[in-house]
Formats: structure tokens, C-alpha cells, sequence
């Protein structure tokens, strides 16, 4: 009782900690919404208008789950960037509490609470764990198929059957849920028969046969079915619009000939190298992703310690499975040795949609996926280490200065990751350009100016000079009602309704203004506001806005009597 009321003590610490690191400060950093993010909101928008889909269409179509979770949110605390990077950090810590469990029911109790442990403040997971991407919810999903799959084995072992049904009811339900997240997680259906594959590989001895459809068949049974019944609706609909079941992968694959020209020297085999080293390299050496939205740009992917026990556990993974297949050719039952099989297998599977592609490489989003096997073995690792000392220097005083070593390397960890996200990432300015703070500041500008004419005044919109993809942003932040996506030059259908008038950037030259009108640059089209200025020499700079950085990041000209040219 005394162990589990310490290690319950451990894990709710461990847990807290997360929460710590995703949510602290959630209203002010990240500063902006990037206008993928916001794309994400508008389909939000759609649900909570009833326009309930498992599947949207918008962005090259995308899984829905993670917008349903956003509808809440902007239902509860009302449309805002913040709202939906608090989803992800919600999401993101549930995540730690279930690699406890996916790793503890394996590997035990240690290995468990290490895993979750450097998962919290992995500087990884924590960007990632407050960004709006749906992606964030592939680990959670993996984690908890991973943890239930192991209880509904260990109920079975224990004589628990009603528990065991449960749990494999739960194993059917996260391994198909995890098709609403993000399309990477595939590749775990073919993680799933390659461990039925060698499960059946092993059978063919004679001397083990095919005992698990005795022990877990009605648990097999009860998984497949509540698996089935959870993906019938995303099926269904990708039965009616085949297409959508690829959605943008060929637009980045390895394959794509501009991008084999640009990145493997016009070749295919060329291309595969450099997306498998970048890949590999950027999570032990190097500048890791140094887009800001998945990394703490300019660094690994993972701090060295948490590097190194990854490598330790990935050979003693190996390890595992070259020991079941000898014993398998001696004709002894291991299915539980499968496990090693199993984390090797989601590895090896979550490589393949990221090294299948070759555009902004080194990927930390693509990645997401090795999450779960990487933490799961750096922390049985750890686990391994902890237990050699146990059994080596038992009685001794060394045992004490291990520990203390352990426990020393361990807060130089959390301080580690800890300061690059909170000491690097918040004081660097491309963080904020890559986050899109100066669209949340121009959308922050025009309800002021909306504030300041006052109703029934009849002041004209004002222009906001922005192209397609960044006009996501204050179409979402000001929405006037939710509506199905555009593409192209395609007329939204609350065009009349919206709080601005949107111009294109190429085209803001053309725009004589009237005397009172105000045009609005933020700090991707500065350059526009430039050419502007040169062709309108009489308009007025009303407001000139910068960063903490000393950066522009919006100007607004207005009209004056003087303007015409």
C-alpha cells in the first residue's frame, strides 16, 4: 500500500509539472495564431454552427476529432487564439498520465514514472503541446491503445475477465479513434498485423501453436467490434469521397519531382537519403525543426540525456526481439515478448510518412508519431539503470551517490528543456513571425477601431492588405458566422458581413483612398505598405506598431485630401 500511495504522490507531481509547462501563461505566449491554426477554428465554427462531419474537407481535408474539442472550447471561453492552443495543452498533459500507463503495464512502475516524467517537459511535446495541430493527439491515442492493450493481457493473467473485457472494449475504441487525429497514424494498422504477423510466424513452431485464441478471443472479439463501431462514420465517408483519404501527401512526398530536384539532386534515391538523415539527426544533433511551431528552433529534439536512453533502450528493444525469436525457434511461448516487437514496429512505421517526404525537413509535426516508443524506451532505460544500481551496490554507500547522480541529472533535464522553451522560444523573435502575432495585433487594431467610431456612424471598412493564406487568421479571430471553405478566388459567402475589406497584396497599389479611409500592412506585406507610400506620397501614417524586439509589425496609412495622385 505504502508504494502505491508514493508512486500515486509520484505520478500526480509528474503530472502537474505538464500541466505546468502547457498551460502556464497560455493567454499571452504563443502570441498569435499561424493561419493553419485558424483554419482549424473555422471548421470549430462549423460544428458549433451543427454542420457535424467526421472528416473536413478544408486545408486538403483533415480529421475532425481535434476540432470537436475546439468547438468546446470556443463554446465555453468564446472565439480567440489562446482558446485553441488550450486544447492542445489539455491534450498534451493527458498525454503524460497515459504514457505512465503505457509504459508502467510493460515495463513496470519506474520505467513508467520516467517516461511520463521526461515527457513532461520535453521541449518537444511542450511546443507542440501548445500549438492548435491536431497532430498533438496521435501520442495520447497511441499511449492509451498501448496502455490498454497491456491491461486487457494482464486482466486475462490475473483472472479478471470482466476487467479484461472493459479493457479490451477501451483497446478497440483509442485504436480507432486515433484514425480522427492526424493522418500519420495509419501506419498503426500495419503496426498491429506485423505483431499478429510474427504472433502467427510463431505458431507455425509445433511445439507453441496458437494458444491466444483460447485466452484473449472473446477480448479480441470485443476490441474488433467497438473498434469497427467507432470507425464506421470516418469509413463511411471515406467510401463516399475516396480522395479525401490521401488529401495532401503527394504534395510533399519524396516522390514529387520539384522536390527530388530541389533536395536529392533530381533523384528519388537521393531525396530519401536527405529526409532520413535530416529526420535522424534532428533528434540528437543539429538544429532539430527550426520552424518555432514544433520545436524550440535551433535545437534537438530531445535533451541528451533523455537521447541517450533512447539509444540504450532502442538496443536493448533490439535485444528483446533477437532473444523471442531464439526462444521461438526453441519452440517456447513468448507472446509477451511481442512487446519489443510491437515498439520497434511503431518506430520503424511512424518513420515512414516522415522520411517519405521531403519538404521542411527536419519535421518535429511529422514526427510526432515516435513520441510513444521513444519515451516509453528512454524511460525503461532509465528503468533498467536504476535497478542494475539496486542490485550492484545493495547496502552500500555508493547506492546513495548513484541516486543523487540519477536525481542531479534528472533536474539539469527539467531545467534544460524548460529553458529553451521558456528562456529561448519566448524571447526570440522569429517565434513570434512564425506564430503570426502581428495578424492577432492587426485584428486587436480594427475592433479598437471599430470601438472608436461608434455605432451607426457609417465609417467605412477598413482594408486590410494580406494574402489568402494569412487573411485565415482575422477572417477566423473576426468571425461574422461560420461558413464552408474557399479556395482560389472564390467569393466567401459573408464577403458584405465581414469587418474589413481584404485586399491582395499586389494589388494595394490601386487602392486610391478616400479621405478617412485607413489601410492596414502587417508585417508580411511592409514591403506593400513601402511601394505605397512611393505611389501615394500624400497619405498619412496613423499608427506604426512594434514588437518587444523593435520590429514593425503594422502600419496603418489613412486617406487625406491630398492623396490623389
Amino acid at each position: 500500500m505504502r508504494r502505491v500511495v508514493l508512486t500515486g504522490l509520484v505520478l500526480t507531481a509528474v503530472v502537474l509539472v505538464a500541466g505546468l509547462f502547457r498551460l502556464y501563461d497560455i493567454q499571452q505566449f504563443p502570441p498569435g495564431l499561424f493561419p493553419d491554426e485558424a483554419a482549424n477554428g473555422e471548421d470549430a465554427l462549423l460544428i458549433n454552427s451543427g454542420d457535424l462531419r467526421p472528416f473536413y474537407p478544408r486545408g486538403n481535408g483533415r480529421e475532425a476529432l481535434y476540432f470537436y474539442l475546439e468547438a468546446a472550447a470556443i463554446g465555453w471561453l468564446g472565439i480567440g487564439f489562446w482558446q485553441l492552443h488550450l486544447v492542445s495543452a489539455l491534450i498534451g498533459t493527458a498525454t503524460v498520465l497515459a504514457m505512465y500507463f503505457a509504459t508502467r503495464v510493460w515495463y513496470g512502475r519506474i520505467a513508467g514514472l520516467l517516461a511520463a516524467l521526461f515527457l513532461a517537459t520535453n521541449h518537444w511535446h511542450v511546443t507542440m503541446s501548445r500549438t492548435g495541430f491536431r497532430a498533438i493527439l496521435i501520442p495520447l491515442f497511441v499511449a492509451l491503445f498501448t496502455a490498454w492493450a497491456g491491461y486487457t493481457i494482464r486482466s486475462v493473467k490475473q483472472g479478471k475477465k470482466k476487467m479484461s473485457y472493459a479493457y479490451a472494449a477501451l483497446s478497440g475504441a483509442a485504436f480507432a479513434g486515433g484514425f480522427y487525429t492526424y493522418i500519420a497514424y495509419r501506419v498503426m494498422a500495419g503496426v498491429v498485423l506485423g505483431v499478429l504477423f510474427l504472433l502467427v510466424i510463431a505458431a507455425a513452431h509445433k511445439k507453441i501453436g496458437f494458444p491466444h485464441g483460447r485466452r484473449y478471443g472473446r477480448q479480441l472479439i470485443i476490441s474488433i467490434v467497438t473498434a469497427i463501431l467507432v470507425f464506421a462514420p470516418l469509413g463511411w465517408y471515406f467510401v463516399q469521397e475516396p480522395a479525401d483519404f490521401v488529401g495532401r501527401a503527394g504534395q510533399v512526398s519524396i516522390f514529387n519531382q520539384e522536390l527530388q530536384d530541389e533536395y536529392g539532386g533530381g533523384t528519388l534515391a537521393g531525396t530519401l537519403i536527405y529526409s532520413t538523415r535530416e529526420t535522424l539527426l534532428s533528434f540528437f544533433a543539429g538544429s532539430g525543426d527550426l520552424n518555432w511551431r514544433h520545436n524550440v528552433a535551433g535545437f534537438p529534439l530531445l535533451n541528451p540525456l533523455v537521447g541517450m536512453l533512447f539509444l540504450l533502450g532502442l538496443a536493448w528493444a533490439i535485444r528483446g526481439v533477437v532473444m523471442v525469436g531464439y526462444k521461438i525457434w526453441r519452440g517456447e511461448e513468448v507472446h509477451l515478448g511481442m512487446s519489443y516487437a510491437y515498439f520497434l514496429l511503431i518506430i520503424a512505421g511512424m518513420l515512414v510518412p516522415v522520411i517519405a517526404t521531403a519538404e521542411g525537413m527536419p519535421h518535429g509535426l511529422r514526427s510526432i508519431g515516435l513520441v510513444v516508443p521513444i519515451f516509453v524506451l528512454a524511460g525503461t532505460a532509465g528503468a533498467v539503470i536504476v535497478n542494475w544500481l539496486r542490485r550492484r551496490m545493495r547496502g552500500s554507500v555508493l547506492l546513495g551517490a548513484g541516486y543523487g547522480i540519477m536525481a542531479l541529472l534528472l533536474l539539469v533535464g527539467i531545467i534544460y528543456d524548460g529553458g529553451l522553451y521558456f528562456g529561448v522560444a519566448r524571447n526570440d523573435a522569429g517565434a513570434y513571425y512564425d506564430y503570426r502575432a502581428d495578424l492577432t495585433q492587426a485584428v486587436k487594431y480594427i475592433e479598437e477601431y471599430e470601438a472608436s467610431q461608434g455605432s451607426g456612424r457609417g465609417a467605412a471598412k477598413p482594408y486590410l492588405v494580406l494574402d489568402g493564406f494569412s487573411l485565415q487568421t482575422p477572417h477566423f479571430l473576426l468571425s461574422v458566422r461560420a461558413h464552408e471553405y474557399t479556395t482560389g478566388d472564390e467569393v466567401h459567402p459573408d464577403e458584405e458581413q465581414h469587418r474589413y475589406r481584404s485586399v491582395v497584396p499586389e494589388k494595394s497599389y490601386l487602392i486610391n483612398m478616400d479621405p478617412g479611409e485607413i489601410m492596414i500592412f502587417t508585417q508580411s506585406t511592409l514591403p506593400d505598405a513601402d511601394r505605397y507610400k512611393e505611389m501615394y506620397p500624400g497619405v498619412e501614417l496613423v499608427e506604426s506598431q512594434t514588437n518587444r524586439f523593435g520590429e514593425e509589425i503594422m502600419r496603418v496609412y489613412q486617406g487625406s485630401p491630398k492623396l490623389k495622385r
